[in-house]
């Protein structure tokens, strides 16, 4: 059995129809990558600068806001106030009644630069000598200090070991 013509034997014989659309050529690929490199440079770029720059912990290197700091707080060759580990960790020691060390002041700029929160500053400073050595962690930094009215305020912060 053959099977039953059609009305139409150009039906058969047609081909679907063709998408309408835009064809893309070789020079718009081009300039369509060209431009999202630029993008993604100019984005990541950016973001890295901005980052880096706003210092604190907050900095693309979290070690590079330990230096920042002493600098920013015009600290750098203060005998009292060292960084050591590569920037990755800082040691302070204040005034006491009995021996020299940096202006309190000082070690509070240092501080305030590396964002140490509200409630570790107060634990600073009510620390007694009968306290012994205490310890708080924030962000990317652990701190540990200890307070005599003598030998002032030693403290130490050193990027986290996480």
């Amino acid at each position: 059995m053959e099977p039953a013509p059609t009305e139409n034997p150009s039906e058969e014989l047609a081909s679907p129809p063709m998408a309408q659309g835009t064809a893309f050529n070789r020079r718009d690929l081009t300039i369509g990558l060209v431009s999202l490199g630029i993008g993604l440079i100019v984005g990541v770029g950016g973001t890295l600068t901005a980052t880096s720059l706003g210092g604190g912990t907050g900095s693309f290197f979290p070690s590079a806001a330990i230096v920042a700091a002493t600098e920013t707080c015009d600290v750098v060759d203060n005998v009292w106030i060292t960084v050591g580990d590569e920037g990755e960790s800082l040691s302070m020691q204040s005034d006491g009644e009995e021996s020299p060390g940096a202006d309190y002041v000082d070690v509070l700029c240092v501080l305030d630069q590396l964002e140490v929160p509200d409630s570790v500053n107060t634990r600073i400073g009510s620390t007694r000598a009968l306290d012994g050595r205490q310890t708080a962690t924030w962000d990317d930094f652990d701190a540990s200090w200890g307070y005599h009215p003598g030998s002032g305020l030693d403290i130490v912060v050193e990027l986290s070991q996480q």
